[in-house]
C-alpha cells in the first residue's frame, strides 16, 4: 500500500507520522545533518532506493558533502555487509555526479 493510498483513506494516520517525523528530525543533541546522514545509512540498508534519494537530498540541502554520505554507507556496508549499497541506483547516480 502506497503512502499516497493511506493518505486517502486514513489522512490521520499519514498526519500522525509526518509530526512524528518532524519531531525527530529537530535539533537536538544531533543536528539535522547528522539525523538525515543517519538516515541515508539506515534507507540504504532498507534497499529503499526512493527513500535514499529524499533523505541524501535534505542531508546535502543541510550542509553534508558527498564525502560524508558516502562515509555514512560505508558504516552501513560495515554493519550490514556489502550487500547494504550493491543494486541501488541512487546510490550509484548521486557518488558518479
Amino acid at each position: 500500500m502506497s503512502l499516497e493510498l493511506i493518505a486517502q483513506q486514513q489522512p490521520e494516520v499519514i498526519r500522525a507520522m509526518y509530526r512524528f517525523k518532524n519531531e525527530v528530525f529537530k535539533d537536538n543533541i544531533l543536528t539535522f545533518k547528522e539525523k538525515e546522514l543517519i538516515a541515508v545509512a539506515v534507507t540504504a540498508v532498507l534497499k529503499c532506493d526512493e527513500c535514499f534519494d529524499l533523505h541524501a537530498q535534505k542531508a546535502m540541502e543541510a550542509g553534508a558533502t558527498k564525502d560524508e554520505i558516502r562515509e555514512s554507507l560505508t558504516v552501513a556496508m560495515y554493519l550490514a555487509g556489502p550487500s547494504a549499497i550493491v543494486g541501488m541506483p541512487s546510490i550509484k547516480k548521486l557518488l558518479s555526479e
